[in-house]
């Protein structure tokens, strides 16, 4: 643990019995939703979604972030039962549209800035280990987990993990470890002050080798499991869909859910998503790539009269 070291072994035991207490309440998602363009509280209020995966802001900036009463709002359901919100958070790039950007950066980078991501304009890979980095994530009230904690959200929905490969690819032999340590850090920095607060990472299906990280973690987010590595609603060659499976299965056998995501466009490939990742005990979601709605999809999703379906 290199960033901070008061409180660090109640860190630790926070870590692991809050692990438990979050990973009996996942336990219990049949559904969910995910949501990140402008999310509408009153709309995720008014679902019957067990989950919700939103960004902590209406648009990403820090002036449109939701307070405690927008998040305790998406908490509740019609019926009075406790929803869990996860707030999206990206970890191993950087977003030009955050708070913490500075426009100074153009000009003279950090050393830990990185190279554009080509497909994603305004995201930037980092060197997530760098100290600088770091604090920008957690560890100060202005800190981007820090806000999220102080606004009430249950947890992190934790984007970009797979960022290691990129370093690995550079020839950084150390990048999937400093990865796990980084998330080790940052659950048990949360836990400390918040028991059984929820770390879902999403994609890096293969770091659950590692069976301290595998024990960090309450759940995984996996998008295009079975569709979409070829264009949208294609399925995945067998060998790649084993391959990721292998890695989901590890997951499902430690006793933590799998979020399937799919963005299949076509009514027959939504109902093959659903069936297949039910079938592969896996807790399955199809909807549109830009995630900026919530999709309902009729005999498989939650419904409530007057919510647009996708």
């Amino acid at each position: 643990m290199r960033i901070f070291r008061t409180g660090f072994v109640l860190g630790i035991l926070a870590m692991v019995t809050g692990a438990t207490a979050a990973q009996a309440d996942l336990s219990g998602v049949r559904h969910f939703t995910y949501w990140l363009a402008n999310p509408n509280p009153a709309l995720i209020a008014a679902s019957d979604f067990d989950m919700a995966i939103v960004d902590y802001s209406r648009d990403g900036s820090g002036d449109r972030a939701f307070t405690r009463a927008d998040v305790a709002m998406m908490q509740r359901k019609p019926d009075g039962e406790r929803r869990i919100v996860l707030s999206y958070m990206s970890v191993g790039e950087a977003e030009d549209y955050r708070f913490y950007w500075q426009n100074s950066w153009a000009k003279k980078p950090p050393k830990w800035l990185e190279a554009v991501n080509p497909d994603w304009a305004g995201n930037f890979k980092v060197r997530y280990w760098d100290p600088d980095w770091k604090r920008i994530i957690f560890g100060n009230p202005d800190a981007y987990l820090d806000r999220i904690i102080a606004a009430g959200f249950d947890g992190v929905y934790l984007d970009i993990i797979d960022a290691y490969w990129y370093f690995q690819e550079k020839g950084r032999k150390t990048a999937a470890k400093e990865m796990t340590d980084f998330v080790t850090e940052m659950a048990a920095y949360a836990r400390a002050r918040v028991p059984g607060f929820r770390f879902v990472p999403q994609n890096a299906e293969d770091l659950v080798v590692d069976a301290d990280y595998l024990a960090i973690i309450d759940g995984l987010g996996k998008e295009d499991a079975f569709f979409g590595w070829d264009g949208e609603g294609v399925p995945n060659p067998d060998d790649s869909t084993a391959w990721v499976m292998k890695h989901l299965d590890m997951i499902t056998a430690a006793g933590k859910p799998v979020f399937l995501i799919e963005y299949p466009t076509q009514v027959k490939r939504i109902s093959e998503a659903y069936a297949r990742g039910r079938e592969a005990g896996l807790i399955p979601y199809a909807t549109v790539r830009t995630l900026d709605r919530m999709a309902i999809n009729p005999g498989y999703d939650p419904t409530v009269p007057g919510l647009l379906q996708r």
